[in-house]
């Protein structure tokens, strides 16, 4: 599996208060409504363990829902963010 997914998967089992297991969050698993059902609350929370784990802050344009429909969609922003930070 792709690290920066598994390390997210990690984050939220971990990290958040959500009544799930590692196992059970695929990598297209939805973040909000049909899914893990995060509140704007955890929501943030992700966001502010997203930039502490991974190095880089948010742009604004990055916050709306496309990046957060999957696991995997918000794993490719961090992913092109890290890259383009490194470069």
């Amino acid at each position: 599996m792709d690290p920066t997914i598994d390390q997210l998967r990690h984050l939220i089992v971990d990290k958040l208060d959500v009544d799930v297991g590692y196992d059970d969050i695929g990598a297209d698993l939805p973040l909000l409504e049909e899914g893990l059902k995060l509140d704007s609350l955890s929501l943030v929370k992700l966001i502010t363990l997203i930039e502490e784990s991974f190095g880089f802050e948010f742009a604004e344009g990055d916050l709306n829902m496309e990046v957060f429909l999957s696991i995997r969609r918000l794993a490719e922003l961090i992913d092109s963010r890290t890259k383009a930070a490194a470069a």
